[in-house]
């Protein structure tokens, strides 16, 4: 699957797609829970809202920018 198909998918077949990926990382972020998938070709984030128990968003990258806030926690987890 590419990432302009990912796109196109809704909320529901995103989550699907992301599981049949690979988790790289989670960490917090305004109250949520971000997981970080690789996919083939791009990587996907799942902002999870666990005190509700639902999916807010899926959102995909190819941008290695957006590994920041990751390489930052395994940083610190190092130190």
């Amino acid at each position: 699957m590419t990432l302009l198909e990912f796109n196109d998918l809704d909320l529901q077949e995103k989550a699907e797609a992301v599981w049949r990926g690979t988790f790289l990382a989670d960490r917090e972020a305004d109250g949520l829970i971000v997981q970080l998938h690789r996919l083939s070709g791009f990587y996907a984030e799942v902002f999870y809202d666990a005190a509700s128990n639902k999916i807010n968003d899926i959102r995909s990258f190819t941008s290695n920018s957006y590994l920041a806030p990751y390489v930052a926690l395994i940083k610190l987890k190092i130190q």
